[in-house]
């Protein structure tokens, strides 16, 4: 006999507070093609997100987030190995002391083993709630070192008449550069201290990119390296596409609150590199998304009036050649943001986006948009993959190169957008949440349901 009810598919992230962002848009994503797959999905997000904000199923039921502020890889702020209560243990004696001494002073955040008691109280809580069955599957969707830790603390304090499956997505690297170093490596043996002490359940850990399975694999964690998911979206505004390329300025879009591995150095030199010579001669326009407060560190003094000006408009003006959204942007508004888009540019750091995936360019790749992207990271291999140099963009090494890139961008814009439309559909065919599932070897439930009748 087979259950009346279908099996769930819990996408659980704690780094989900609002209506927009990347992490709620992962779980939207992997939410609708579990329920297209048969499931009854439902997002298990942290407390101080609205439920009235997702169409989904939604559990409001973490206390803490950005777990990953603990880990020992290179966005982490830790240099020990801890034990599921927090403590620093192995390494030397002075890292141990110093980390002891340290933790307790946190006063931003929440301390170790604040965070690590927290989040596996309230894992339990949703499980002895919900009791999920033999048929259901959980995901992690942004898991890391550390929040391995507090899901093995949680999994030796439940007392369950069944094994669970939970999938965990890792996203951030390990090391920056070519070779693992000895924080890498503690981050590994961590990992595996953590998965060896789990008895009777199935962990399943999965990677965003090959280079970061790659990175894994040198410190002893094996992983599937699985797509990371976007939502399909139409490549051109055909309005635009009516004016021929003399007629009009091209859009250079710069696209997520500029954060210190995303660029925000560079902003200044970039805006005084291209605005007398790019922009004020309407060849181009730039848009960008920028903090409310601030933003005076990302803007060259003389430009400031006419980031002021920006600010207040309300819709995009033609005469105004700086368009700025301000704050996060909910999904819909993102979207036609990302929409507008004639060039994507990413001023991302390429040590910090060396194993890691850029979800921007994923989104700027499925709209059939040409992008500038630096060299020597995930980004630029997404090019060579793409074709190589002039494929579908260009990669620089430095920031003095984007004014020659700009205007090759625009000598050979048409060819380079042919290029990018045909590149849209393979990335459509394999960046969708239906194959990550698959990939992830989470099966259709009439399936699995009928093997167990």
């Amino acid at each position: 006999m087979t259950s009346q009810n279908p099996p769930r598919l819990w996408l659980m992230d704690d780094n989900v507070i609002g209506s927009g962002g990347h992490f709620l848009e992962l779980a939207s994503l992997l939410a609708s093609s579990g329920t297209e797959m048969g499931y009854a999905s439902r997002l298990a997000v942290h407390q101080s997100f609205d439920p009235d904000e997702s169409e989904l199923g939604c559990d409001p039921i973490f206390r803490v987030r950005r777990m990953t502020r603990w880990s020992l890889g290179v966005d982490g702020g830790s240099r020990v190995i801890r034990n599921a209560l927090g403590e620093p243990i192995g390494s030397t004696w002075g890292k141990r002391t110093w980390h002891r001494f340290r933790d307790p002073l946190s006063v931003r955040n929440p301390t170790p083993a604040t965070m690590l008691q927290c989040w596996s109280e309230d894992f339990q809580t949703l499980v002895q709630q919900e009791k999920p069955g033999p048929h259901d599957r959980m995901v992690i969707n942004t898991g890391d070192d550390f929040q391995l830790l507090a899901l093995g603390r949680a999994l030796s304090e439940l007392d369950l008449a069944h094994s669970l499956t939970i999938h965990v997505i890792l996203h951030f690297a390990l090391y920056e550069g070519a070779e693992p170093d000895a924080q890498a490596r503690l981050y590994g043996k961590q990992v595996n201290a953590v998965l060896s002490g789990i008895k009777g359940h199935r962990i399943r850990l999965h990677s965003t990119t090959e280079p970061l399975a790659r990175q894994l694999d040198e410190v002893g964690v094996k992983v599937t390296p699985i797509p990371y998911p976007v939502r399909s979206r139409a490549m051109v505004d055909q309005s635009r596409e009516r004016l021929s390329l003399d007629q009009r300025s091209l859009k250079i879009v710069l696209a997520g609150l500029p954060r210190a591995e995303k660029g925000r150095g560079h902003m200044k030199a970039m805006l005084s590199g291209i605005w007398d010579t790019h922009l004020k001669t309407d060849d181009f326009s730039i848009a960008m998304q920028m903090p409310r407060r601030r933003w005076e560190r990302m803007i060259p003094r003389e430009l400031r009036g006419e980031y002021r000006r920006a600010m207040e408009k309300q819709e995009p003006d033609a005469a105004n050649r700086l368009e700025i959204k301000s704050g996060d942007l909910d999904a819909e508004s993102y979207n036609r943001f990302l929409d507008s888009a004639d060039i994507g540019l990413f001023l991302y750091d390429p040590q910090r986006y060396v194993a890691r995936c850029s979800g921007v360019l994923l989104e700027m790749f499925l709209r059939g948009v040409p992008v500038i992207v630096p060299k020597g990271c995930w980004l630029s291999e997404q090019l060579d993959l793409a074709g190589g140099e002039g494929g579908i963009g260009y990669s620089y090494q430095s920031i003095d190169q984007l004014p020659q890139l700009l205007y090759q961008v625009r000598r050979e814009y048409s060819s380079l957008q042919r290029r990018a439309a045909v590149h849209a559909q393979r990335i459509r065919e394999v960046h969708n949440a239906g194959n990550t599932l698959r990939e992830m070897g989470i099966p259709a439930p009439a399936g699995s349901l009928l093997r167990a009748s």
